[in-house]
């Protein structure tokens, strides 16, 4: 009796322990013909923190995904919905599928699937007549012997513009121009005029305050002010003082350095300094764009017939002369010839060929694959990355052992690939991959300034790493036609005991060719262990 109680015991504690397992997975059919699809779902009577697996199919590689489709939320349990398919007959085995909840492991039931031949009948088959042959399409090479008669066409219509349009003598108008220094003090002049301080917009007025200086000094002391960093610039103006004998005192280029750096603290790190600490900078400015002019020129030659603090120089420029009816005919000739060019090829065509659609080019041309990093990262990309200086904070040098970056483009292209690998000074315990993949995407959010939606992840193990891809849209102005472009962002992100490596990979969200590229460069990526 004792033994019975045990044992209802023992199989009651069994079924409650499997009853946890919050993860089932469905199908609408396990035996299909050739061809036909079976609808794999999984799903988990959870809601919160969810990872889905990449499917890992049978090991033969005979049952294939036509879809992945979105996940569904149905009251407290989410679905996952898989197309699967197989064109080879027999039995195979979907394996169990591993499934996250709160970066706990779950794991699904395994599946046997029965794939059937289509029997023919050959003697029942109706007989259809032989179709006859059709024509290949038509393409660019067709077309080349047309060059022959087109090269001299365009000739004759350059020479012709030419004869009609040619350059004729035109009378010359003086071209006034500003003396550096006048136009630095006027600016200063219009900056206070604008009552930015009363505004309380600090942050612009120190900005056009250090463009000022900045500009003088560009362009009365020849020294490339606009794109140097404050450090750089100091070091530049110290070197030219030595070599070149300027003569700029050394107070001056120390209260020079102090406005810049003040300057920098307001516009990259929000520091608010008083109005009597602004308007004090102010003041040195002015006394820096007087003591600098006075310091560069006081050494020029005096047999200059030309006296550098006049307010103005005089330059012979060309008098402009209307050229509405040239202008016309050419527009209504370049858009003749588009159209033309346009309605003749296709549009597709002369997008991919002539007006330079980048990821058309990269599809075809020579790819490379590169290890980056340390621990590496092996990839194949259509263009060698370009290593990136990295420097890490005197804060988290006791956290981070080292960081290299490798990258192509910009994240304000229309395609752009990073490859980065962190290396940590002790070893990782219970790592959060949400935790990760959240930090990384709001710094990628913050230089870009936009905000990520529809964001989706599964689980990708690389060499035994274990990983995370997750996929994310965003919204982009583009820098030159000022429109706002829809985008995806694609992050591989792998952790193992004292290294994270990332591989962001972004790109228009209509453009089909990056999607081939990204997809490309995807599948090559290999961790070194």
């Amino acid at each position: 009796m004792k033994k019975r109680v045990v044992y209802i015991l023992f199989l009651i504690g069994f079924v409650g322990f499997t009853q946890e397992n919050p993860v089932s997975v469905e199908t609408d059919t396990t035996t299909i013909k050739i061809g036909e699809q079976i609808q794999y779902k999984i799903a988990v009577n959870e809601t919160n923190n969810v990872v889905f697996p990449k499917l890992q199919l049978d090991s033969l590689g005979k049952v294939e995904v036509v879809e992945s489709l979105p996940i569904d939320t149905i009251k407290n349990r989410l679905e996952k919905k898989y197309l699967l398919t197989s064109f080879d007959s027999g039995q195979y085995v979907v394996p169990k599928q591993l499934v996250l909840i709160n970066n706990k492991q779950f794991f699904t039931d395994s599946l046997l699937v029965h794939v059937a031949t289509v029997k023919v009948d050959t003697l029942k088959q109706k007989m259809f007549p032989i179709k006859s042959i059709k024509k290949e399409p038509k393409i660019f090479d067709d077309y080349k012997h047309l060059l022959w008669w087109l090269i001299p066409i365009l000739i004759l219509v350059a020479v012709i513009l030419y004869v009609i349009f040619r350059k004729k003598k035109k009378n010359t108008a003086p071209k006034v121009y500003i003396a550096p220094i006048n136009e630095a003090l006027q600016r200063l002049k219009e900056l206070d005029d604008k009552q930015l301080l009363q505004q309380n917009k600090i942050k612009i007025y120190y900005s056009e305050l250090t463009d000022i200086v900045r500009t003088y000094i560009e362009k009365d002391v020849h020294i490339p002010a606009l794109e140097s960093t404050t450090n750089e610039l100091i070091e530049t103006i110290n070197d030219f003082n030595e070599s070149s004998n300027l003569g700029i005192s050394k107070e001056t280029i120390q209260q020079l350095k102090e406005v810049l750096q003040s300057a920098d603290l307001v516009k990259f790190a929000k520091s608010k300094p008083i109005i009597d600490e602004i308007r004090n900078d102010r003041t040195i400015v002015e006394d820096i764009l007087k003591n600098t002019q006075h310091a560069v020129h006081i050494n020029e030659v005096k047999e200059k017939n030309k006296n550098v603090n006049d307010e103005v120089f005089v330059e012979i420029a060309p008098k402009k002369k209307s050229n509405l009816i040239k202008y016309i005919l050419i527009f209504i000739a370049v858009f003749i010839i588009g159209i033309g060019t346009a309605g003749y090829f296709g549009y597709s065509y002369i997008k991919d060929k002539f007006i330079g659609n980048i990821t058309s080019e990269m599809k075809d041309k020579q790819w490379y694959t590169s290890s980056y990093g340390y621990p590496a990262i092996s990839i194949e990309t259509p263009e060698i990355l370009q290593v990136q200086s990295v420097e890490i904070p005197d804060n988290l040098k006791p956290i981070i052992e080292d960081v290299t970056t490798y990258n192509y483009g910009s994240l304000i292209s229309n395609f752009y690939v990073e490859v980065t690998s962190t290396s940590f000074v002790n070893e990782l315990e219970n790592f959060d991959f949400n935790a990760g993949i959240k930090s990384t995407l709001q710094q990628i959010a913050q230089k870009v300034g936009t905000t990520f939606t529809n964001l989706y992840q599964e689980i990708r193990i690389n060499n035994g790493i274990e990983g995370r891809i997750v996929t994310a849209n965003y919204e982009l102005k583009n820098p030159v036609t000022q429109e706002m472009n829809s985008n995806i962002l694609t992050l591989l992100f792998f952790a193992d005991t004292k290294n994270i490596r990332q591989v962001i990979i972004t790109q228009l969200a209509s453009d089909k060719n990056a999607e081939e590229v990204n997809e490309r460069i995807v599948t090559s990526i290999s961790l070194n262990p």
